[in-house]
């Protein structure tokens, strides 16, 4: 218990068991709620805590110098440009006489005005001014000037360059507004990007189906969702159709995954409710399997099954968009997935997991050694029995 003393009348009432404060207020109350205090309230002219804000420095005044170099330089870089600013620079700029002596003549050949020459069809005068369509074509000496402001408030330099191309131009414009906001540093302070997280990939296991992911997917246009698992080591996926996501139908369906594959040693799953339950937790207990949870709201961790359940969502979106069964579809595109090297890897999936690549429809060398043979006394039966049919 302590006392807090205050010049500020309100907070006695404020921190008070019964007081409803506003919603900002009150959040700022419960964070107080740990500490056991109470507020007394104490005049501001005894205060001792307010001190320093009442030191008050009584020496005159320094004279203000209108003409310092500080001032004019100020004043300089917040004045706006006016249109008859733009004309007298204009008379005096050698580069935008020898562009508007080209647009005359016709003729381009001058160094100055090399780096017009490519928009020489949407170059124009109005009065004394050069124009690009309906853009004002800057004069050199106020180039900088306009840069400055755009850069007012330090807006970033996607959007000094909106501002600028929606009124003006010069060749290299863009080019100089990237430069000012890489040498301006209330920009370079504003900026600067966060550093992302360390990266850390994850070895390769051992041994296949050693290391898995797990990770729901839906729902479909049927209402059902799909029970996606990934072995880390072959890249083997197992899809399973689920219409009900309960903890209990998902460990059936784990249950009837690795009672044909196996047990492996670790699961990599998110934070879903059906994977947070007694009833996952208390399967993986009883067969010595480690769960490895990912970080919330960081699907990143998770990004193997991840990546896949985008290419399989892929291969929905377009079936559904056909009008086609989707299931069959689906089945189509894992032997196809079965049968294809890994981009990672190099070898199938089915290679590293069974140590052979499973057939598909298109044809192999493996297949030669497996064709039926033809023998005599094969076509025999096969015409005795198509007598017999026909008799």
């Amino acid at each position: 218990m302590f006392e807090l003393e205050t010049d500020h009348k309100p907070l006695e009432a404020i921190f008070q068991p019964k007081s409803k404060p506003c919603s900002r207020i009150e959040g700022w109350v419960l964070r107080l709620q740990s500490f056991s205090f109470i507020v007394k309230y104490r005049k501001g002219t005894g205060y001792i805590a307010d001190s320093l804000s009442r030191l008050v420095d009584n020496s005159p005044p320094e004279e203000f110098d209108a003409e310092s170099t500080f001032m004019v330089l100020a004043i300089i870089k917040s004045a706006a440009i006016d249109v008859t600013d733009v004309e007298k620079v204009v008379e005096s700029d050698s580069v935008l006489k020898v562009v508007k002596e080209c647009l005359q003549t016709g003729q381009w050949d001058h160094p100055h005005a090399k780096p017009f020459l490519p928009f020489k069809n949407e170059l124009g005068c109005v009065g004394e001014l050069l124009v690009r369509g309906d853009k004002l074509v800057v004069p050199t000496s106020l180039r900088s000037r306009m840069i400055d402001l755009a850069n007012e408030a330090h807006p970033g330099e996607s959007v000094m360059k909106r501002r600028l191309r929606e009124r003006a131009w010069w060749p290299g414009m863009d080019k100089d507004i990237t430069q000012c906001v890489a040498l301006c540093e209330e920009c370079r302070l504003e900026g600067l990007p966060n550093k992302p997280e360390p990266m850390h990939r994850r070895s390769i296991p051992l041994k296949p189906w050693i290391d898995i992911a797990i990770d729901f997917l839906g729902p479909m246009p049927c209402a059902s969702y799909l029970l996606v698992v990934i072995d880390y080591y072959s890249r083997y996926k197992k899809v399973e159709i689920m219409h009900k996501i309960t903890a209990k139908e998902t460990v059936s369906r784990l249950d009837r995954i690795f009672t044909r594959l196996g047990f492996q040693r670790t699961i990599t799953l998110n934070n879903a409710k059906q994977f947070v339950g007694v009833e996952l937790d208390s399967y993986c207990r009883t067969h010595g399997i480690h769960l490895n949870h990912s970080t919330p709201y960081w699907p990143q961790e998770n990004c193997l099954v991840e990546r896949q359940n985008r290419s399989l969502l892929k291969r929905l979106q377009i079936s559904n968009s056909l009008g086609r069964d989707w299931q069959q579809d689906l089945r189509d595109y894992l032997i196809m997935y079965y049968t294809t090297p890994h981009s990672t890897t190099g070898k199938t999936p089915t290679e590293l997991l069974y140590g052979r690549t499973i057939r598909s429809k298109i044809p192999a060398l493996e297949d030669i050694e497996t064709i039926p043979t033809s023998t005599d006394f094969r076509d025999k039966d096969q015409i005795a029995k198509e007598n017999g049919k026909k008799n």
